[in-house]
């Protein structure tokens, strides 16, 4: 993991998994005084080695986000976790990387609450994270 970002992902951790960091929080992890375009590339980055990600992408998109501003915020989750989650923010930034059925499954399961719609692996997830949720989210 990334040191730069450990205090961010050491409160996305404590938050569940899920935190919120303005670019002035996230530009001052990396110990930069201003926040221009290629500062925003090396965010992105840092996140990613610590084992984080983030949504929307564009305002670490230097192509999206020509005059970035401190204010700015990104909603930062734990992308080592690789839980139910991570995995719908993942397909819905970038489907790529999962197979067709698993993009279909965890979306319908997701969206209508449909336990059918998932495969038996999530559902296990799922009982994991409701019998035993500190166990799952520390795992």
């Amino acid at each position: 993991m990334s040191d730069e970002m450990a205090v961010i992902a050491a409160r996305c951790r404590a938050e569940g998994g899920l935190t919120k960091a303005t670019l002035g929080e996230l530009r001052e992890q990396l110990g930069y005084g201003k926040l221009g375009k290629w500062v925003l590339v090396e965010v992105a980055e840092a996140i990613k080695d610590a084992g984080l990600g983030y949504f929307p992408l564009a305002p670490l998109d230097p192509k999206h986000n020509e005059t970035p501003r401190k204010e700015q915020s990104v909603w930062i989750f734990d992308a080592s976790e690789g839980d139910l989650r991570c995995q719908v923010i993942e397909i819905v930034l970038d489907p790529r990387d999962y197979l067709d059925e698993d993009v279909r499954s965890i979306l319908n399961g997701v969206a209508g609450g449909d336990s059918e719609a998932l495969t038996a692996e999530q559902k296990l997830e799922r009982i994991r994270e409701i019998v035993l949720p500190d166990v799952s989210a520390g795992e």
